[in-house]
Parts: structure tokens; C-alpha cells; sequence
């Protein structure tokens, strides 16, 4: 059944209590209020199901380098960033030295002829790597004696000194280094990030990773009235951070905390993703496992003591993926009445076929983030070599039963879904002529669940969200073409003219 309408919805008290499909556009009746739509088309409210909603606002505010196209340029727009500083640091995220025409990893040096007093961090697209200068080194007490920590890796130079470029866990002695940001600084990247969103189509957000001290302010930013998109968080358990906080489940309309998150391994641009084999153009290279099976085991126990009911881990690499599958296959031999709790591996990037069977097996849903597909697949080819037939397998999840949500990994990617409803649809990288392994392709109306409804059955609200029908939560994005049926090249092309969440008219036109 079409998830796309035209017709007249009506909505009383944040719930639709009727729909009369008709065709010309829509119509939506608040009461005496009534709004209309011409030749536009009504979809469930699209669901971004991986994100990361104050580094989003957070890169708004502090630079962005994702486009920089070069390492000069990389460094250029860092000292026009001079005055967005945290205390006496320079920040900025987003660089991706696989767009530069020379894609090596960048070094301290290159930043301390920029920056030779000043301490600069720069965080990777992925958010896997940090670029810092000496400086910063010195003020986090890096030096070559510093050992590799569990689960990261200090890359050094033949000398044995650090190259400036820190890997998953080592990351953390600069994080630590830098001043907290404040509460008015976190607000403001929330606020700015969700109305960057809605303006996009999006209600709602699968919030990864959250900080514990980071929850209130979603929570009163709620009870104000001042989220435009419900936010369901998955909190930060790496270290068991939730369980150490004191952090429970809780209900909301719009904001809810419904999960933990972890993390398998690290990133594929940065060579952290775990692989089976070793990476195709680094051949002394596995990547890193960050957790080992036994630990996520441990984990997913303790959240689950503490009612937790979903539990979120992130894993890339095709070691990573089968390492959590172990995990979760623990769980449910050891917990017969477990299959309430919701697996989910995040990413799912490189998953082997005699892998696909045990996601079934345990219930795991594959969270995927098509966009990494088209921006990552020349990258993925160097790292990944003959593998690459393993890599983004939407149509072998979908023909296998796997249940498949959808979002976009922002700020890593772009917050606007419909760019990843394209990646579904086409596949085609940037400078391709043709779809990039295309039998892994799927249909519009497939990426628009992914979107939609199997998000909501991935956070167990499928009961309340993801249709246009009476009863439901009136969650609702306006655009001005029909999703499932524009001709796949034209996809970009969508407007977003209007979303209603909980019953309130958000217009972007």
C-alpha cells in the first residue's frame, strides 16, 4: 500500500482522526483551521534513524570542512575559523582527506606552520579520527612515549613521534583537555540543528551516542515546547557511562530515552573499521576492535537490568558485524525472554553473506546510512579491494527478511533525507555514469519505509507512527512531488513545503 497520499487529513489534540484520499493536493483541517497544499503529497513523517543532533548544531556553529577540497584549502578555512574557539583551542570538524587530490593522511606539522602557539583539534568527517597540531599534543600530554590505549591508536612516524593524527580512543586525552562546552551552547546547537531538519521533512530522530549530561536539556527543551522534531536517545555506553550516570529509561512525547549505544570497531575512512582480512591497500591493517564480544555481552546485560529495551552498536567492518552477532546471540540463548529487547547494528556497512541468516536469526536490524554508500564507494573500493561485493547490502537485507531502517550519520553526512532516499534508489557516486553495484539497489516506495514505518518498528512505535490513518500521531512531511513515483533522477529536486509534528504546523516554503 502507497505510503504517499493526496487528500484531506484531519487532526484534533496531535492525533489524525480521519483521511480521505482525493486527488490535487493536500489539505489539512486543525480544528476551524484550514490549510492547504495544491498538487503536493503527504507522507508518514520521515524518520532520520542514526544522528547525532548536537554535533550537527555544533558544526554549524564551530566550521565545517567536509567540502574543503584540498589540504591548502582545509587549512585556509581553519584560520578563517580563528575566532571559533573553545577557551584557547581551535576546532572544527569534517575533513575527509579522501576528496583531496593528494589523500594522505594529513600531520601536526601541516597545522603548525598555521598554527604554531595556538592548539588546534580537528575532528574527521567520520568522527573517528582527530587532526591536532603539536600544541594540542602537548596540552593532552601526548608524546612518544604515550602508549596506544584499548580500542584507539596514536599513528607515529618513523621516529616513533605522534603524526598528529589519533585514532577512536586516543582522541579522548584531547577531548579531555578541552573546556566542557556550556549549557546555552548545547541548547543552541540543538535548537538549530532540529530546524535545520524540519526544514528538510524530518519529525523525528533516532539520537545517537548522547551524552548523559546532555538529556535534561533535551528533556526541558521538550516540556517547552521548543523541539521540532520528537528526539528518541540512545545514550552513550561505551564505557558504561549510563549505568555509571544513573541514567534510566524514560517516556515522552517528545523526548524519550529509549536505548544504549556502543561501538564495534571505528571507521572505515580511517582504517578502524574491523575487517576479517586485511585492508586491501594497507595490507599490515585489520582496524580495531573497540569492544570484544565479551564486553558487548557484559553491556547489553547490565542495560537490560536496567530496563533498557534497545540497544544500538555500532560496527562497520565485517569482523565488527559478526562480533556483535556473537554478542547478540548470546543474549538471546541466555535470556529466552529477551526478544522484547531490539537489537540494532548501526551502519551494517561490511556484512558477509553467511552473516545475513543470524541477523535474522537474532532479531538484529540493519540501521544503514545509504549517503555513506555514494560518498564513500571510491574510498571503499582501495580499502575493501574484491570485499567490495560485501559492502551497503540493502536489496540482500530486504530479500533475506532483515527489517531496515534508514538515516544519514549527520553531521558526517547530510541531515536531508531525500539525498538519501536517492543513494537507495540509483547508487551512483558522484562522477559515475552508472548505479555502483546495482543489484544491491532498491525501490523508492522500499527507501521510503526505511524512512517511515521501519524506523518506527525499530523503536517500537510502529503502534503510533509511521502511517497516515486514523488514530495515529499526526507526524506528517508535505512535498511537492510524490517520493514513490518521481523519476529517480529527479529525486533531488524535492521541496519540503510543511511538516506537522504532534499536530503543529511547521511551513518551509
Amino acid at each position: 500500500m502507497p505510503l504517499a497520499i493526496q487528500g484531506e487529513i484531519t487532526i484534533v489534540r496531535g492525533k489524525i482522526v480521519s483521511v480521505e484520499h482525493r486527488a490535487g493536493g493536500v489539505t489539512l483541517h486543525f480544528g476551524n483551521n484550514r490549510v492547504e497544499f495544491p498538487d503536493a503529497w503527504a507522507t508518514p513523517g520521515l524518520v532520520d534513524a542514526h544522528a547525532h543532533v548536537v554535533g550537527l548544531g555544533i558544526a554549524f556553529a564551530e566550521g565545517y570542512l567536509q567540502s574543503a577540497s584540498s589540504l591548502e584549502e582545509c587549512l585556509r578555512r581553519v584560520a578563517q575559523y580563528c575566532y571559533k574557539r573553545r577557551g584557547e583551542w581551535i576546532i572544527a570538524r569534517g575533513w575527509n582527506h579522501e576528496q583531496w587530490p593528494n589523500p594522505r593522511l594529513p600531520t601536526r606539522a601541516d597545522l603548525d606552520g598555521v598554527f604554531p602557539d595556538i592548539p588546534v583539534a580537528l575532528t574527521r568527517v567520520d568522527g573517528h579520527a582527530l587532526w591536532v597540531n603539536s600544541r594540542a599534543l602537548e596540552r593532552a600530554g601526548i608524546t612518544a612515549s604515550t602508549p596506544d590505549p584499548n580500542g584507539g591508536a596514536i599513528l607515529r612516524d618513523k621516529r616513533g613521534e605522534p603524526t598528529g593524527i589519533l585514532l577512536d580512543a586516543a582522541m579522548d586525552a584531547i577531548y579531555q583537555a578541552l573546556p566542557p562546552r556550556t549549557p546555552t551552547e548545547i541548547e543552541q546547537a540543538i535548537v538549530s540543528a532540529l530546524t535545520a531538519c524540519s526544514s528538510v521533512g524530518l519529525t523525528e530522530i533516532h539520537d545517537m551516542d548522547v551524552l548523559p549530561e546532555d538529556l535534561p536539556i533535551f528533556t526541558r527543551l521538550a516540556e517547552e515546547g521548543k523541539l521540532r522534531c520528537r528526539i528518541l536517545s540512545w545514550v552513550r555506553g561505551q564505557h558504561e557511562e549510563w549505568h555509571r550516570e544513573g541514567i534510566l529509561p524514560t517516556t515522552g512525547e517528545f523526548h524519550r530515552v529509549v536505548g544504549i549505544k556502543l561501538f564495534a570497531d571505528g571507521a572505515l575512512g580511517s582504517r578502524g573499521a574491523a575487517l576479517s582480512q586485511p585492508y586491501a591497500d594497507a595490507p599490515e591493517t585489520y582496524g580495531l576492535e573497540l569492544l570484544s564480544t565479551e564486553q558487548i555481552v557484559h553491556r547489553i546485560e547490565r542495560a537490560i537490568g536496567d530496563g533498557f529495551s534497545s540497544i544500538a552498536v555500532h560496527a562497520i567492518g565485517d569482523r565488527a558485524v559478526s562480533n556483535v552477532l556473537d554478542a547478540f546471540e548470546q543474549i538471546r540463548d541466555r535470556y529466552p525472554h529477551s526478544s522484547d529487547v531490539r537489537f540494532r547494528i548501526e551502519h551494517s556497512q561490511v556484512v558477509r553473506s553467511e552473516d545475513i541468516p543470524r541477523y535474522v536469526r537474532t532479531g538484529a536490524i540493519a540501521s544503514v546510512q545509504p549517503i555513506h554508500c555514494t560518498s564513500d564507494a571510491p574510498m571503499a573500493e582501495r580499502r575493501l579491494g574484491e570485499r567490495i561485493r560485501d559492502a551497503y547490502r540493502w536489496r540482500s537485507f530486504l530479500d533475506a527478511g532483515v527489517l531496515l531502517c534508514a538515516g544519514s550519520d549527520f553531521p558526517v553526512e547530510s541531515h536531508n533525507p531525500i539525498l538519501g532516499i536517492e543513494a537507495f534508489v540509483r547508487r551512483r557516486p558522484a562522477g559515475y555514469t552508472d548505479a555502483w553495484n546495482p543489484s544491491e539497489c532498491i525501490e523508492a516506495a522500499e527507501a521510503l519505509e526505511a524512512y517511515t514505518i521501519n524506523a518506527h518498528r525499530a523503536a517500537d512505535l510502529a503502534y503510533r507512527r509511521g502511517t497516515i490513518a486514523s488514530g495515529m500521531d499526526a507526524d506528517i512531511s508535505i512535498f511537492d512531488h510524490n517520493i514513490e513515483t518521481c523519476p529517480p533522477e529527479e529525486l533531488p529536486t524535492i521541496r519540503t513545503l510543511a511538516t506537522v509534528v504532534g499536530g503543529t504546523l511547521y511551513e518551509h516554503a
